[in-house]
């Protein structure tokens, strides 16, 4: 599903994000773009964000995820 129509950023581009290691808002606006035009995309990218957090601690405890667990 792409969260920021401005910058093309999908869902998937955000859990790879926090696979490499974002762990914030800002951390993906640094490395996607997300916010840095509109904004509107702001509120789903924290949704996603703490969606993909929540899944890798979930998954592995203070290990990153692999990409294996983002498989769709």
């Amino acid at each position: 599903m792409i969260v920021c129509v401005c910058k093309a950023v999908s869902d998937r581009q955000i859990r790879n994000a926090v696979k490499g290691g974002a762990s914030s808002l800002r951390d993906l606006t640094r490395e996607l773009g997300v916010g840095t035009c509109c904004g509107k995309c702001l509120p789903e990218a924290k949704t996603a964000l703490c969606a993909s957090l929540d899944a890798c601690e979930s998954s592995s405890p203070g290990l990153f995820c692999t990409a294996a667990e983002f498989a769709v």
